[in-house]
């Protein structure tokens, strides 16, 4: 006897399932918001990198599959000094420090030490052949941790069209006047002859020397509340400052805005008038410069609060910049909760 062929049911979704699959979704594409690409440029050799984001995806051996890459190494800086090798082929990388990542399908891929790709980290990149790397993540900031005495492994925080000479940069530190600097090329590293005439690369790693102790953070330095690696305004916090001291020996100026396309969180730029009394004001934040020059030494205050009441999701995001008159700039992620 045969059986009767059963109907197949369609359900049309509910409003409760949409709901749900949109509370699932939105948490990624807010985070978006918060996302830059850096892209590198690499050759044939031996490459450097410094990304100023955590990566979207950090596993390495997700961001360089299918890409030339043989090998991916790194320094994480120890309580003794490091040794300066000129030439990366004969560095030490199985020495205390170092850590290195080579692919799965390398018969040595066992021994590798290095699993996770990190913001304002730098990196030696070993290409068989040329080869364009683009790495997108959320922005980090983080300051300087210079070892005494030796060769740090670095990477700058600089405008990609627009940075800095090492001159300028380092002109405010004294642990630093030597010029004691090393850029790839060539496959080999070569001293910075000229560092009045040579331009710091955006993405790019360097070794250079610290005299003695040193938190000098560059001719402009920023602190941000809290962590210290962005503006997270929880639903407790309505105001947030970004603390901007210039290190310069001369007056330095910047300028902090939106990054456009970078999500929109609702911001007010708070001013404060001093005259009889204070008067403070808020206007909406499109951009910021100070109205004189900061001088050498002086730390200048900009304060941001959150229109609550334009926040239109649970949480946005969105990404600020800040560039001063001589090329540093830095990306900072911005988040805002929904009260």
């Amino acid at each position: 006897m045969m059986l009767a062929q059963q109907p197949v049911l369609y359900a049309r979704p509910g409003p409760l399932m949409i709901i749900m699959v949109i509370m699932l979704c939105v948490p990624g594409l807010l985070h978006a918001n918060q996302q830059i690409t850096q892209t590198f440029e690499l050759r044939t050799g031996w490459n450097t990198v410094f990304p100023e984001v955590t990566p979207t995806e950090a596993n390495p051996d997700v961001i360089f599959e299918g890409v030339p890459i043989t090998q991916a190494i790194t320094y994480y800086p120890q309580n003794s000094p490091v040794q300066f090798i000129q030439d990366p082929d004969e560095a030490p990388w199985d020495k205390h420090g170092w850590s290195r990542w080579i692919p799965q399908i390398n018969r040595e891929a066992f021994l590798k030490n290095l699993f996770t790709i990190q913001a304002n980290q730098p990196y030696l990149l070993y290409c068989t052949k040329a080869h364009t790397l683009q790495i997108t993540g959320t922005p980090e900031v983080k300051k300087f941790a210079w070892q005494p005495d030796a060769f740090n492994f670095v990477g700058f925080h600089v405008d990609k069209t627009t940075p800095p000479t090492f001159a300028q940069f380092f002109e405010g530190s004294a642990a630093h006047s030597a010029f004691h600097i090393y850029q790839l090329m060539s496959n080999k590293w070569q001293r910075v002859e000229y560092p009045a005439a040579t331009n710091i690369i955006s993405g790019q790693v360097y070794w250079v020397w610290c005299d003695g102790g040193s938190e000098y953070q560059g001719p402009m330095e920023i602190t941000l509340p809290g962590t210290g690696d962005g503006l997270n305004f929880l639903a407790a916090v309505d105001e947030l400052e970004i603390e901007v001291t210039n290190h310069s020996p001369n007056p330095l100026s910047f300028t902090l805005a939106p990054v456009s396309g970078r999500g929109s969180v609702p911001l007010s730029l708070k001013r404060s008038d001093v005259t009889a009394e204070t008067v403070v004001s808020y206007e909406r934040f499109v951009s910021y410069s100070p109205e004189v020059p900061l001088e050498s030494g002086e730390t200048h205050g900009v304060t941001l609060g959150v229109r609550r009441k334009d926040v239109t999701a649970s949480e946005v995001t969105g990404v600020l910049k800040i560039i001063d008159d001589i090329g540093n700039a830095y990306y900072i992620r911005v988040s805002a909760e929904k009260i």
